[in-house]
């Protein structure tokens, strides 16, 4: 029951499903999703392609943030340290400069979130894995 859980063990929780649902949301319709930094391509959920995070996930308010977040294969998020400087090229491609710096403020401004918040963000992102995986066929 997530409603006995503390904002420790939900996080865990949330990020499988949000992890999830990053891959869904940006693979084809056949489930495959590009590297945001090296362009390699790989299934959704082959161990290759994790949701890579522009500003570190360690900073909890922009950890869910879906601006902050695109499929990473292992090699560029793991090995190479996320090739921020890449990523961020990248995102201005998708968003502007504006709004980077909206999400690197937001960052730098801190803060995080309640056990309800993460509660509530668990309900949502498991709905949206399962709409998308129907709508895909996966």
């Amino acid at each position: 029951m997530l409603a006995e859980k503390t904002t420790k063990e939900l996080i865990p929780i949330l990020d499988r499903s949000f992890s999830e649902y990053i891959r869904l949301k940006y693979s084809d319709g056949n489930g495959y999703c590009r590297c945001i930094t090296c362009r390699q391509v790989h299934f959704w959920n082959d161990g290759y392609i994790h949701n890579g995070h522009y500003i570190n996930r360690d900073v909890k308010v922009t950890r869910f943030d879906e601006r902050n977040c695109r499929p990473q294969c292992l090699s560029c998020n793991s090995y190479h340290s996320g090739k921020i400087y890449l990523y961020r090229q990248r995102l201005l491609e998708i968003y502007g400069e504006a709004e980077i710096e909206k999400l690197e403020l937001i960052a730098n401004l801190g803060g995080g979130y309640k056990a309800w918040d993460l509660q509530q963000m668990i309900i949502e992102y498991r709905q949206k894995v399962k709409s998308l995986k129907k709508e895909k066929g996966l």
